[in-house]
């Protein structure tokens, strides 16, 4: 009888992770967290098809699928069509499983402590990566992903690892000798691609919002108070809208915004939406273009559709140069020695950043949006720039630590280059193996509905009667 391949998770309920190719299971396993996390959900038990039979398994659609996606979300930009990626995802399953096969029939095995120690191994790596402990838990929790379901899944990964080394060991094909001169070769012949390092840095800032006047703002105050006053009285949402709402892109739809997700929206229409349920309206707001009331139509897990009416405070310039004079005077207690971080807790009107003292974190020079990439580039680090208008108001920029653009040696590289044509060498005997070891064992693929598929995989040398 075949069997549907079903894992375990750390709850016990079945599930199909998708698998990585045999080259890569030779390669160590250090992919950025939140592109493997995001492909790592569990299936839900539905009807399947089954696209490919190795031996006395099966490989199911559903497990395609996955694996497909967790190829185009870590390399995105492959430049190969769905069609001919699938295929080629496919062969990969079915090599995983031919390789499986031949351990079994070769009575090579992994222990657990192998398995444990390579796992270890590659989840510390991983770890390494973000830094600390705290950050890498943070990573799993805004993944909604737990430690151990990460560690059962690398256990999976190393032990078919571990078994091609082994499989690979007893034909002697791990036996490889990369000479310091072929590695220097190398490295000559790529070293603008392999040893550049781009500049990058970390920054703080102090965020100075462009306010409205004193007087403006309690005209705004009024009018607002009046559309509250008709909507209280029982006046419709969206006629109130259309009549009173300063927000020309939304008032002649009666303030309809759609559905928008909630990773687009501003943090304070995310406090108010967590404290609404549906058809209600919120009390008045004030907002970065005057102030706003929502009424929340309809709501889901990331997204919210709402209408909104908004009664505008214009900015003028003295508010304009009221914000660059406080930036400004800022700025010299900075330079007189105040601490950056005290003076943006103090000051800066960003929501997300002022209690971390202004810190937004590490960036690609190159990468920096302007204005800010010209102002960084003239700053060392330690500096803080001069008022920065954006369309958010007036910032302090501090540049904490700025690392230039650098070629590394070969001397800093080599230990890498020898590692990487080690594996390509090793990839490419792997290869020849598996030519050798895919014809003793059956494999069958099947299409979409179980149905043979078409030239030229019908005569792959994947196919066998063997096994």
């Amino acid at each position: 009888m075949r069997k549907v391949r079903k894992r375990k998770d750390s709850n016990g309920a079945a599930s199909d992770f998708p698998h990585f190719g045999l080259s890569r299971l030779l390669r160590p396993l250090s992919l950025v967290l939140g592109t493997f996390l995001a492909t790592a959900a569990f299936a839900a038990e539905t009807a399947d098809s089954v696209v490919a039979v190795v031996g006395d398994e099966l490989i199911l659609a559903s497990e395609l699928a996955q694996s497909v996606d967790f190829v185009r979300l870590s390399q995105p930009d492959t430049g190969v069509s769905d069609s001919a990626l699938k295929e080629l995802v496919l062969g990969r399953l079915i090599d995983d499983l031919v390789l499986e096969e031949q351990a079994r029939r070769d009575s090579v095995d992994v222990t657990s402590s192998e398995v444990a120690a390579e796992t270890d191994a590659n989840i510390a790596t991983l770890k390494e990566r973000f830094g600390d402990e705290e950050r890498f838990k943070e990573a799993l929790a805004t993944e909604g992903y737990t430690e151990r379901a990460l560690r059962q899944r690398y256990e999976d990964e190393s032990r078919r690892k571990l078994l091609a080394r082994k499989l690979m060991d007893k034909e002697g094909l791990t036996q490889i000798y990369v000479s310091p001169g072929e590695a220097e070769r190398f490295y000559n012949e790529n070293r603008d691609s392999i040893g550049r390092v781009p500049g990058r840095v970390t920054l703080a800032h102090i965020l100075f919002l462009l306010t409205p006047g004193p007087a403006a703002d309690s005209a705004g105050q009024r009018r607002m108070t009046e559309v509250m006053d008709v909507l209280a009285r029982g006046g419709d949402f969206a006629t109130v809208a259309g009549s009173f709402s300063d927000d020309s892109k939304t008032a002649a739809r009666g303030g309809d915004r759609g559905w928008v997700e909630f990773a687009q929206l501003p943090p304070e229409l995310m406090m108010v939406f967590s404290q609404l349920k549906t058809g209600q309206i919120s009390p008045p707001f004030p907002t970065p273009d005057g102030y706003l009331t929502v009424r929340l139509e309809d709501k889901t897990a990331d997204r919210v559709r709402f209408r909104q009416i908004l009664v505008r405070v214009p900015i003028t310039r003295s508010d304009t140069a009221r914000a660059r004079n406080l930036a400004i005077a800022v700025r010299k207690q900075a330079l007189a020695g105040a601490p950056f971080d005290s003076l943006a807790r103090r000051y800066s009107q960003d929501p997300i950043t002022v209690d971390s003292g202004g810190r937004l974190g590490e960036f690609l020079t190159a990468g920096l949006a302007p204005p800010f990439g010209g102002v960084v580039a003239g700053l060392d680090s330690g500096q803080v720039s001069e008022p920065v208008l954006s369309e958010h108001g007036y910032h302090l920029i501090k540049v904490l630590v700025k690392q230039p653009d650098k070629t590394l040696s070969y001397l800093e590289l080599q230990d890498g280059i020898r590692n990487y044509l080690y594996q390509q060498k090793l990839g490419q005997r792997l290869e020849k193996y598996l030519d050798r070891v895919r014809g003793k064992v059956f494999v069958k693929r099947f299409g979409p509905a179980q149905t043979p598929i078409q030239a030229p995989f019908e005569n792959s040398p994947h196919e066998s009667g063997g096994g």
